[in-house]
């Protein structure tokens, strides 16, 4: 049976869209209820696996690897199983075309991904041939909203403290950062699960000082060493349908490209590869015929990009930790470790 979403619940995530841990009192006040109430449907969305909120790894630090994988026959299934039981996997596709399965591998550094693409894979049944595109980071698919709210609605949210120390980790430098250390890794794991957690639960569950959570917390998401979004089970929210494009650019302007692909409403995931096709896009859309609207648009918008490669997405398997059913809906956490 198809299940389908309240509108007050589409606001609601909506508006964790724009802040994920935004305060109940002003989750509570955009949705014109309770903040006893909002909390109250947010855990019957969290329950039945529709939205849920988490913990990633900047999009500037995120390094790593997209693989295609080409299946034998009848084997698809099996292959994104097992690609997506790999902590260091953090999303699993499958598509149309020659290559039916992608996946995106992140990693600390080169030397790590080398070591990773050459060993992990190999025993993997029904992987007939892997292709590996390695990017450097990731642009977009952040902080993707349905945009449901009417203008001003969401000042709540977007004025709260979270709001504004996400706001200043949007604008800070990464570059110099030291990577994460052993108990900021804990508690990304933490956050990854469940990213609305509070200090003082996140505190006892690692024997730490709550107040120290809350400051390196805050430290992280201000230096965008992590960020929080809020996600759903996308067949039943706004672009339910994915496309997984592959993309030619000129080698002087791939970077820019790449980094005003990843700004678009459309966009999930946009990484500079290094691969025959140097940008692969994945965008959400509502229906198949919006991919010619989307093409014409980067061929207007970017001189010298072709599209050489298109592929509907089938389904997802894995978004970033979560393990979905065939509705899009949260059944298993595997949490994200590219350490």
């Amino acid at each position: 049976m198809v299940m389908t979403v309240h509108e007050t619940d589409l606001q609601l995530v909506d508006a964790l869209q724009v802040n994920p841990r935004a305060p109940w009192v002003d989750v509570g006040a955009v949705l014109g209820v309770s903040a006893v109430t909002a909390a109250r449907r947010w855990q019957r969305l969290e329950e039945q696996g529709l939205a849920w909120v988490h913990a990633a790894i900047g999009p500037e630090l995120s390094m790593g690897a997209i693989l295609e994988v080409k299946c034998a026959l009848n084997d698809t299934e099996g292959v994104a199983r097992a690609l997506a039981r790999f902590p260091n996997i953090i999303t699993v596709g499958a598509t149309t075309g020659d290559f039916q399965v992608f996946a995106v591998l992140l990693a600390t550094d080169l030397s790590a991904l080398m070591h990773t693409l050459s060993r992990d894979f190999a025993p993997i049944s029904g992987a007939v041939q892997i292709r590996h595109n390695i990017f450097r980071l990731l642009y977009g698919g952040v902080h993707w909203r349905q945009g449901l709210l009417p203008p001003g609605a969401a000042r709540p949210v977007e004025q709260s403290p979270t709001a504004r120390s996400a706001e200043q980790g949007a604008t800070a430098r990464t570059r110099g950062v030291r990577p994460l250390g052993v108990r900021d890794r804990a508690l990304f794991g933490r956050l990854n699960r469940k990213g609305r957690a509070t200090p003082a639960e996140i505190a006892a569950d690692l024997g730490a000082a709550q107040h120290t959570v809350r400051r390196r917390i805050t430290e992280l998401a201000a230096s965008r060493q992590i960020i929080f979004r809020c996600d759903v089970a996308r067949p039943l929210f706004d672009l339910p349908l994915g496309v997984y494009l592959q993309l030619r650019a000129p080698d002087t302007t791939v970077g820019p490209v790449a980094a005003e692909l990843g700004k678009w409403r459309e966009t999930r995931l946009c990484a500079n590869t290094i691969s025959a096709s140097n940008i692969i896009l994945v965008v959400g859309l509502h229906q198949l015929s919006e991919l010619e609207e989307v093409q014409a648009r980067i061929v207007r918008d970017f001189p010298g990009v072709t599209v050489e490669d298109r592929r509907v997405i089938l389904r997802y398997e894995k978004i970033y930790g979560r393990i979905l059913d065939e509705q899009g809906r949260c059944t298993d956490t595997i949490p994200v470790d590219p350490w």
